[in-house]
């Protein structure tokens, strides 16, 4: 299978979805409190430039997962004039580089220099509504920003982003499964830790800022559960809490979790509740070939959401590849692969991973 960031795109003339996720260079925990905050403020700066919406983030010490909305591209864009992209520039009016080109779009504009211009328009329409630009250059501003306040020179990340194409919802569906569950496994980022004891109890992730009041972040949940823009949160609040917090009830529907005794116990220097297990537990668990409930699993590192490639239902991972049935082998026939290690439900995923699906 071709290895490309153009193989994952999603289809064009629609609304697409992306778990990214991006690490510091060797993995070193290199962001307090400051930097998140500093990276947030970056974050929803750019992403109004650019046309994209997060539904799920969360900044930790070496890395960060965002869920994005990447809106199609083209009809996004219908109706812009020159004009509306130039203007677009003061969304970054603070940053240095773009005071340049804006002074220099003012001289243009003075001496009537026309083909300029339609060339800084241009460069402007190629950063809009596009995940890959969006990204490169949120990393670029954080990395001078970073290196900047510690005095630091070159790179602060570890080589491209990961990203995973999900399958979304349209308005008035009963919401995406995979949007649903990445978001949540988003926002369960420092229980996994071991920085919080409640998902909430972390300021640096969306459900702490829905919680805390912020609209933006609760909108965006919102839709992430139900594929529906205007929903009160206090009406999905619940339905996506059942998600971040592991039940019992869940837990014992497992007969292999049931019949071996695993209950909620202190583990990593804190109690993760009624359905908390340690790692030795957990592996335990999937090599006598049982099934965790998602649930529990949404508190594991779960590599079919960095490293599978596509993930949404059997249809929409089948459609992706027929669409793509060039890059495949002969041999296979379809697209969507059973996830292992968890009761995952109708979710599906393009890559077959074998080896460590749940850590």
């Amino acid at each position: 299978m071709r290895k490309t960031r153009e193989f994952l795109l999603g289809p064009k003339g629609q609304d697409n979805y992306y778990h990214v996720v991006s690490r510091t260079a060797g993995r070193y925990i290199l962001f307090g409190d400051d930097e998140k905050e500093a990276f947030r403020v970056l974050m929803l700066k750019q992403l109004k430039f650019s046309g994209l919406r997060a539904l799920a983030w969360c900044f930790m010490g070496n890395h960060f997962h965002l869920l994005l909305e990447v809106p199609d591209k083209k009809e996004a864009l219908r109706g812009w004039s020159r004009e509306d992209y130039l203007n677009r520039l003061k969304m970054l009016k603070g940053e240095w580089s773009t005071k340049m080109v804006m002074a220099e779009v003012e001289r243009c504009q003075e001496m009537g220099a026309e083909s300029r211009l339609d060339e800084v328009a241009e460069g402007v329409k190629e950063r809009l509504f596009d995940l890959s630009m969006f990204m490169k250059e949120l990393k670029m501003k954080m990395t001078l920003a970073y290196n900047k306040k510690h005095g630091r020179d070159g790179t602060l990340w570890q080589g491209r982003f990961k990203s995973v194409l999900l399958e979304g919802t349209g308005e008035g569906d009963d919401g995406s499964d995979a949007l649903r569950t990445v978001a949540a496994y988003i926002d369960l980022n420092p229980i996994r830790a071991g920085l919080a004891q409640v998902p909430e109890g972390y300021r640096w992730c969306s459900y702490a800022a829905a919680v805390a009041g912020n609209r933006a972040a609760r909108q965006a949940l919102t839709f992430a559960v139900t594929g529906r823009q205007r929903v009160a949160w206090r009406k999905v609040e619940a339905e996506y809490r059942c998600l971040l917090y592991v039940k019992g009830e869940e837990v014992e529907a497992d007969v292999n979790l049931r019949r071996q005794g695993y209950g909620g116990q202190a583990v990593d220097g804190y109690n993760k509740g009624k359905g908390g297990f340690s790692q030795a537990e957990i592996a335990e668990v999937l090599e006598a070939g049982g099934c965790l409930p998602v649930s529990v699993a949404l508190r594991c590192r779960v590599r079919y959401f960095s490293d599978g490639a596509v993930l949404g239902s059997q249809r929409f991972v089948d459609d992706f590849f027929e669409d793509r049935r060039d890059q495949f082998g002969k041999k296979r026939k379809d697209g969507g692969r059973r996830m292992r290690g968890a009761q995952w439900g109708k979710l599906r995923v393009l890559r077959d991973l074998r080896r460590d699906v749940i850590a």
